[in-house]
């Protein structure tokens, strides 16, 4: 791969990376689902979420839970190319958000965690997320969205009821 192809991914990779979070902090995730590979997993253990319907039913949930401001901040992005069709990205990222309308309060970060994602181009050439996993690092006072295992496997098996029907 010549300096400038390298180049060019790269500013691709960081840019999708960006546009991702920024459709979260922004559009509150409505069409996230659609930046992931048709079977890309989001999260790791079992916590993880795997393929569109089950990371669309997630955000889904995440935005009838009513207003919140988040913000996810990326640092420190590390690419590897593997080839022109597949990337590696790990950065670190800081999560503020609070339930309400702003301006709210804050004190902390709700978390700092490290970020590692393999992506893919599709038919089209369009990058697409394969996974995207997190390892946290420091946990703030104020809580992340988290799907309670309840909600998770009532919702999750409906989604994989959609899908397979």
């Amino acid at each position: 791969m010549n300096a400038l192809t390298e180049l060019t991914v790269r500013a691709e990779v960081l840019s999708f990376v960006t546009e991702y979070w920024n459709e979260v902090d922004t559009n509150w995730g409505a069409h996230a689902h659609m930046m992931f590979a048709e079977d890309g997993v989001f999260g790791s253990g079992p916590s993880a979420f795997v393929g569109r319907e089950q990371i669309k039913a997630f955000y889904g949930w995440r935005r009838s839970r009513g207003d919140r401001v988040a913000r996810h901040l990326i640092n420190n992005p590390m690419i590897s190319i593997e080839s022109a069709d597949r990337a590696t990205i790990r950065y670190i990222m800081t999560i503020y958000a609070v339930d309400g309308l702003p301006v709210l309060p804050v004190s902390a970060p709700n978390s700092i965690s490290e970020v590692y994602e393999v992506l893919v181009r599709d038919a089209e050439g369009r990058w697409k997320i394969r996974s995207k996993t997190f390892t946290q690092l420091f946990k703030g006072e104020e809580p992340t969205t988290t799907m309670p295992a309840h909600v998770r496997e009532s919702l999750l098996s409906g989604a994989v009821q959609r899908d397979q029907g």
